[in-house]
């Protein structure tokens, strides 16, 4: 056994842990911060406190892509394999809902008020063309896709708790019915108010929230339609 680069050598080295010195654990160089993680899971369970404007920064996708896994494993486990389902309306989704949040919300103002001055005099003359992107809204904004994809993932989380219920107990009653739809109104209260701070739509919450809910409700009808011993309610009521 040796030294070469500030690490040992060898075949027992290959097992150990051991790693340069000052370098980062392996779960930050993955992106996965499991603080963040905890907060942007607690915000989701208390809709009702405030939001900061920052809370999506840094955009992990390790908390929603956990979720969407416990979502679809609980509906497994309820005898229903819906992952394709799951991933497919999550991805269309997420870019259908990202492309009206992103040409609602107001552009990113990327100029300093030093660098306005010192360039008053430069400034071509207004144009009266505009681009398709000045008349529908801008793309370019703080609300980048995967910060899109981060609020709507880590915002399904009563959903998924919903799943779970829908193991033990059929979702397909009246008392399913108004679990889901609770859990639904709880995702697009929470998602709608992440996506209004980090868009700043403050004042188009309701705008925001109707697609969001219908995005939900996909997922709730998947649910109550896969829980153990769905169909109970129709069968009633045929008999």
């Amino acid at each position: 056994m040796g030294e070469q680069g500030g690490l040992r050598t060898g075949w027992l080295a290959a097992f150990g842990t051991e790693g340069y010195e000052g370098e980062p654990p392996l779960m930050e160089e993955l992106g996965v911060n499991f603080g963040h993680i905890k907060g942007k899971t607690l915000t989701v369970l208390n809709p009702l406190a405030p939001i900061s404007q920052h809370i999506m920064d840094d955009s992990d996708l390790a908390g929603p892509i956990l979720f969407f896994l416990l979502f679809g494993t609980f509906l497994l486990f309820s005898g229903k394999v819906h992952f394709g389902y799951i991933y497919g309306l999550a991805l269309v989704g997420s870019l259908s809902l990202h492309t009206i949040f992103s040409l609602m919300s107001p552009p990113a103002d990327h100029e300093t008020p030093s660098s306005s001055s010192s360039h008053h005099h430069h400034h071509p003359p207004p144009s009266s063309h505009h681009g398709p992107a000045d008349i529908g809204g801008n793309l370019n904004s703080t609300l980048t896709f995967p910060r899109s994809a981060s609020v709507l993932g880590y915002c399904l989380l009563p959903l998924v708790l919903t799943s779970l219920v829908g193991v033990a107990a059929p979702m397909d009653t009246l008392g399913g019915y108004a679990i889901s739809m609770l859990a639904i109104c709880w995702c697009t209260y929470s998602s709608s108010g992440m996506f209004c701070a980090v868009g700043r739509m403050r004042s188009m919450r309701g705008l925001v929230a109707y697609p969001l809910g219908l995005f939900y409700t996909g997922f709730g009808i998947m649910g109550i339609f896969s829980s153990k011993g769905s169909g109970a309610l129709a069968t009633r009521a045929g008999g």
